[in-house]
């Protein structure tokens, strides 16, 4: 099991419901996303995949901007098909948690997002919440600013001894 071919054993162990190696193929997906979410293999997954994937709260990724771009280029693969799923794959996405200048001149100026009232609403309700983060105006309940957990943890002890 590698990087490179865990989508498709995912896929597989699905198929013959063998599911240890669909746990170790999705653990897998989730902790290579950086370099699953490139392949032709991400692209061709079934959108309840993509979904799944993109919003399981263990997804590991750095930068949110990885997983709009991800959900994007998933749309656009077929994009005269999986159109009309952009404000499902767009929940999946922490928008709140984009860079503003990044949410403010991509995401809110995405063509393909603003031909859609659903997906427009969505990106309207996180730079609302992006808004009410910056300006540390009380505590942002939306899904879209709630951040992932992450494997990758600082944990700093100090105190003084007498």
């Amino acid at each position: 099991l590698h990087p490179s071919n865990c989508l498709g054993m995912l896929l597989l162990s699905d198929a013959h419901q063998c599911t240890k190696l669909s746990e170790l193929s999705w653990g897998m997906c989730l902790s290579n996303f950086p370099a699953i979410c490139k392949t032709e293999d991400f692209l061709q997954l079934p959108k309840d995949m993509v979904v799944q994937l993109l919003s399981h709260e263990e997804l590991e990724t750095e930068d949110e901007r990885l997983v709009y771009e991800a959900a994007l280029n998933w749309i656009n693969y077929d994009l005269e098909k999986r159109h009309c799923h952009l404000p499902e794959l767009l929940r999946t996405v922490r928008l709140a948690l984009l860079p503003a200048i990044f949410l403010m001149e991509n995401v809110s100026t995405e063509e393909l997002i603003n031909a859609q009232p659903k997906s427009k609403e969505l990106v309207d309700e996180a730079i609302r919440c992006k808004l009410k983060i910056l300006q540390n105006d009380g505590v942002v309940n939306s899904p879209c600013a709630r951040p992932r957990k992450t494997s990758h943890a600082l944990f700093l002890l100090g105190g003084q001894t007498f």
